[in-house]
């Protein structure tokens, strides 16, 4: 067909660039060092990639998740190695949870992502992944087959594409090579670079890696409902399973000094405080997951509501600095039951509050402690701590 270049053609230029490469190292010539922003040739080449896409799958222009999107990106742009990538992001209506990214900073999120990920944390995790597949090139090397150049040389090659003459169909080329990336995904190698980066840049930017771990905790309960091994055995040879890309994270987590702790990620174990009326009087309600705790009677010159408010900001910090069901510590001793972390008191009850619970000092510690431990295992075997 007219316009496209003949394989022995190709060839050629292939081989006269590696040479002119080669030469560059061996007269002690410096390569380029990697802009902080995308070059002229991704730029092109993402925009050629973008209209190829779009051409059958529309964005959702006004979705109202992208302002938090370009604010999570930008912040995380901020900390990588192309601080001045500018990136555009783009929300896509399809039920599937992913992400993928084209070169010269073009980003999609599908909603089923966004549905799929509990907070802002999670977002920033995927977000992360895709930029550094962004700033490593990753689809252009796969594309071009040129894993093993460094990045600037890899730029230099684009750059030479574009400046010959009849690039039409090289461009095109390549294009359709990105766009089958996007169905089959990164090499192995790449998905392993991508997420000890994003862990990297989460870390920097301000946001818990932890939850790197919890999105991956989740696709990973979508793939074993949807996608079992033995559908697609091909796709195990060239993808980490993502067994192993969890555990790689739990291990950066420890090796950082960072604990696993995922209810601040995930928003389990909900903690809340509510008034209601018992025998004419206002009492405090104190909730772990819908669940009642126990009660508060007003006590010196505070309402009941007060006491279950103030009890519940200190249960949720010790759940969120990490306690577990065995950290907590009742103690029912002279007319009073103390509920404690370590030597640290979350909350102290008395006769009048176990009445208005129905029950006494020692059968409502028995229900506090059941209650704990029935949240944290149903937690758990959602997934969710």
């Amino acid at each position: 067909m007219a316009g496209l270049l003949s394989p022995i053609a190709r060839r050629c230029r292939f081989i006269w660039l590696a040479w002119l490469l080669a030469l560059s190292v061996r007269c002690g010539l410096a390569a380029p060092s990697v802009p902080p922003d995308a070059t002229p040739e991704e730029k092109r080449l993402g925009e050629e990639a973008v209209r190829a896409f779009e051409a059958k799958v529309k964005p959702l222009a006004d979705h109202p998740a992208l302002p938090q999107l370009r604010a999570i990106v930008a912040r995380l742009a901020a900390v990588t190695e192309r601080p001045k990538m500018a990136y555009t992001v783009k929300v896509v209506d399809d039920p599937e949870p992913n992400a993928f990214t084209f070169p010269g900073g073009f980003l999609y999120v599908t909603t089923g992502l966004l549905k799929l990920a509990q907070s802002e944390h999670e977002l920033a995790a995927v977000l992360a992944h895709e930029i550094a597949h962004n700033t490593r090139l990753h689809a252009l090397r796969m594309a071009r087959k040129e894993h093993r150049l460094s990045l600037p040389l890899l730029l230099s090659m684009l750059a030479a594409m574009f400046s010959r003459g009849e690039t039409t169909a090289q461009v095109a080329q390549v294009v359709v090579s990105v766009l089958q990336v996007l169905v089959l995904g990164y090499s192995r190698d790449m998905e392993r670079e991508a997420d000890e980066a994003a862990f990297r840049y989460l870390r920097e930017a301000g946001y818990n890696p932890v939850g790197l771990l919890t999105f991956f905790e989740k696709l990973q309960q979508v793939e074993e409902r949807t996608m079992p091994p033995a559908v697609l055995p091909g796709y195990w040879t060239t993808h980490p399973a993502l067994r192993e890309r969890i555990a790689d994270i739990k291990r950066w987590l420890q090796a950082s000094g960072l604990p696993i702790n995922r209810r601040p990620i995930t928003g389990a174990l909900k903690v809340t405080a509510k008034e209601a009326e018992w025998n004419g009087h206002r009492v405090g309600i104190l909730l772990l997951d819908e669940d009642e705790l126990c009660r508060f009677a007003p006590l010196d010159n505070k309402s009941g509501l007060q006491r279950a408010q103030e009890a519940a900001r200190r249960l949720d910090t010790a759940l969120d600095d990490g306690a577990k069901p065995f950290s907590f510590r009742l103690t029912v001793s002279e007319g009073r039951l103390l509920v404690a972390i370590d030597r640290q008191v979350l909350w102290e009850l008395t006769e009048a509050d176990a009445q208005a619970s129905k029950r006494s000092l020692t059968d409502l510690a028995r229900h506090i402690r059941q209650t704990l431990a029935r949240a944290f295992l149903r937690e758990r075997l959602n997934g969710q701590l």
